[in-house]
C-alpha cells in the first residue's frame, strides 16, 4: 500500500510539473504574440527620436495611439511625442508649406492639450506637461512664420501681420508662460528654458510689443553691451539668439 501511495504522489508531482511547463510555454507564446504595452512603444519612440530616426519615432508613437484606449495617459504621451517628432521633421526638412509637419504637430499638441484637462485624476509627470507647452509654443511660432512667408510677406514690423498670424504669435507667448523655469527638453538637452524666453521676446518684437520685449529681456539672464530699450532690443537679442555671437557684428 505504501509503495502504491508513493507512486501516486510521484505521479501527481509529474503531472503538476508537466502542467506548469505547458502553462509557462503558453504564457510565453502569448507574451510574444500580443502587442506590447503602450509605454514600451512610447519609450521606443523617444529612443528613435534621440537617435534622429524620426520616421521610426513616428511609427512607434502612432502604434501606441492605435493600440491603446482613446483618452488614456498613453494616448496623451503619444500625442506629445508625435507632435515633437513632426516639429523636428519640419526643422530637418526646412519645411515652408503650411500643410505639412508643423500643421500636423499642432493638431497632435492640441489633441493632447484637450486630453490634459480630462486627465486630472491620472498621474502625469510635470516634465511631460512642460514638453507639451514647450511644443505648443514652438509650433505656434513656427506656424506663424510659415503662414506669413506664404502670405503678403513682412519684415519686423507689425503692420502687415494678418489676424491669423498675430493670434498664433500670441498663443505661442501664452503657452510659453506655462513652462517651469527649470525646463530642459530631456530628449534634446540643447533645448532649455532660455530658448523659450528668447522665442517669447522675439514674438513680442514681431507683434510690436516693444515694452514687453524689453521688460522680458531685462528680467532674464541675458546680457547686452548697450542699455536695453526699444531702439536696442533687436540688436541685444541677436547675440543670445545666435550662441553668443551676433552674425551682424562679424
Amino acid at each position: 500500500y505504501l509503495s502504491s501511495e508513493n507512486d501516486v504522489i510521484k505521479m501527481i508531482k509529474r503531472i503538476t510539473y508537466i502542467s506548469i511547463l505547458i502553462l509557462w510555454g503558453c504564457n510565453t507564446l502569448v507574451e510574444q504574440t500580443t502587442p506590447l504595452e503602450g509605454d514600451f512603444y512610447i519609450q521606443d519612440g523617444w529612443l528613435a527620436f534621440t537617435s534622429r530616426k524620426y520616421d521610426q519615432a513616428d511609427k512607434h508613437f502612432n502604434t501606441a495611439i492605435e493600440t491603446n484606449d482613446s483618452g488614456s495617459v498613453v494616448h496623451f504621451l503619444s500625442l506629445v511625442g508625435l507632435g515633437w517628432t513632426h516639429i523636428y521633421k519640419a526643422y530637418l526638412n526646412q519645411e515652408t508649406s503650411v500643410n505639412g509637419f508643423v500643421k500636423s504637430a499642432g493638431e497632435n499638441f492640441d489633441h493632447a492639450l484637450n486630453l490634459l484637462s480630462e486627465l486630472t485624476g491620472n498621474p502625469i509627470d510635470y516634465s511631460d506637461v512642460d514638453n507639451l507647452y514647450a511644443g505648443l509654443a514652438l509650433q505656434r511660432a513656427y506656424f506663424a512664420k510659415q503662414k506669413s512667408a506664404n502670405g503678403t510677406g513682412w519684415e519686423t514690423t507689425n503692420q502687415s501681420l494678418s489676424d491669423t498670424v498675430r493670434i498664433l504669435y500670441e498663443e505661442s507667448i501664452e503657452f510659453s508662460k506655462n513652462l517651469d523655469s527649470t525646463f530642459i527638453f530631456k530628449h534634446d538637452f540643447s533645448l532649455i528654458f532660455n530658448d523659450i524666453i528668447l522665442l517669447r521676446i522675439g514674438n513680442y518684437i514681431l507683434l510690436g510689443y516693444m515694452d514687453e520685449a524689453v521688460q522680458e529681456f531685462n528680467q532674464s539672464d541675458f546680457e547686452c553691451e548697450q542699455i536695453v530699450n526699444e531702439e536696442t532690443i533687436i540688436e541685444c537679442l541677436c547675440a543670445p539668439s545666435n550662441g553668443g555671437v551676433c552674425p551682424f557684428d562679424q
